[in-house]
């Protein structure tokens, strides 16, 4: 019964399996992130103590730079632990989206060369089910590259021989192909086949307009490859200046100031003394790469391929890199 339902809300809501995979990553990392602070909420709790009434009260001897030092290791390893629990949400998810949309590629592609196999085979005299089960003829496989749609072909074969009208047959492939492209020259031929118009030179009318679209597509990404790599040289970029910050300038600026600082609180230049040190500049400094790395990912994404979750699988090469780059002189 439960499984019933769980296929009537999956069928209602259009639900993908991307979306169960991100829904599945996004869990994990949340109980990653819990289970990272319970220890840490734990060691917060008070413990209280009982000594008799005669006994010397030792005095508090807890330093506060040893308190300080144990608050920004544990800040530390929660930053880390959040970065690890983002990788671990949107990998799964990108590389899915990422082989999707590569599958889409090649079902295009096929697809243009089954509308000339089926416009020379109607040229040849079949009908528009014969030439469909021609192309899906097992004997014939080898001497086509349609290996992607071979078992969607097979399937338009076997709905033929059920008695499915072709019209059916063409909108039941391009429904199962998942693609815009797929989707709108095939519904120019079942509307052509409708009318009663259905021929060789329609469908290669289509099949040519498919490839120049396609053609046009793959041009344009090209072109944007170079904005590609200035975001990719932008992170790069930001990484080195944090880098000279962190070695040579802030270092001398904090030791500079710490020199001339007077009793008051008051430094040589006038300036109220600095309550930071260079450890929490670090930490500073590696949430704005992380933070650069994801948001920069995101727009490579919508800029090259015009969808954001397409930039998800630049955000982990990006994260990933800044990370590693930041344990050789950030993260301590």
């Amino acid at each position: 019964m439960k499984m019933i339902n769980f296929k009537k809300f999956y069928v209602r809501y259009n639900l993908k399996r991307e979306h169960f995979i991100l829904l599945l990553s996004i869990l994990i990392a949340i109980a990653l992130i819990v289970i990272s602070i319970l220890p840490s909420v734990q060691e917060k709790q008070p413990k209280i103590e009982y000594t008799p009434d005669d006994a010397v009260i030792p005095a508090k001897n807890v330093t506060t730079n040893q308190t300080q030092g144990e608050t920004r290791g544990t800040r530390n390893n929660l930053d880390q632990v959040i970065i690890f629990a983002v990788l671990i949400a949107i990998t799964p998810y990108s590389i899915e989206v990422y082989l999707s949309n590569r599958k889409t590629r090649i079902y295009e592609e096929e697809f243009v060369g089954f509308l000339y196999e089926l416009s020379e085979l109607l040229r040849g005299g079949l009908d528009p089910l014969g030439a469909i089960k021609e192309i899906a003829s097992p004997a014939l496989q080898s001497e086509r590259s349609l290996q992607a749609l071979t078992p969607h072909l097979q399937k338009a074969a076997a709905q033929i021989g059920w008695g499915v009208s072709f019209e059916d047959v063409i909108s039941g492939m391009a429904e199962s192909l998942k693609s815009p492209m797929i989707s709108k020259y095939s519904y120019l031929i079942v509307q052509a086949s409708r009318l009663g118009a259905i021929n060789t030179t329609i469908i290669l009318k289509c099949a040519d307009d498919l490839e120049k679209t396609m053609q046009l597509e793959r041009e344009k990404e090209a072109s944007l490859k170079e904005y590609l790599m200035i975001i990719y040289a932008a992170e790069f970029i930001l990484i080195g200046l944090i880098f000279m910050l962190n070695s040579t300038l802030l270092p001398s600026i904090l030791d500079m100031m710490a020199a001339s600082a007077g009793g008051k609180g008051v430094t040589g230049f006038g300036i109220a003394k600095l309550t930071m040190n260079m450890t929490q500049f670090r930490t500073g400094f590696f949430h704005v790469i992380m933070i650069n790395a994801f948001a920069s990912g995101i727009i490579a994404g919508q800029l090259t391929e015009g969808k954001a979750r397409h930039g998800l699988k630049h955000s982990v090469i990006l994260m990933i890199i800044g990370y590693s780059i930041s344990l050789a002189f950030l993260i301590k």
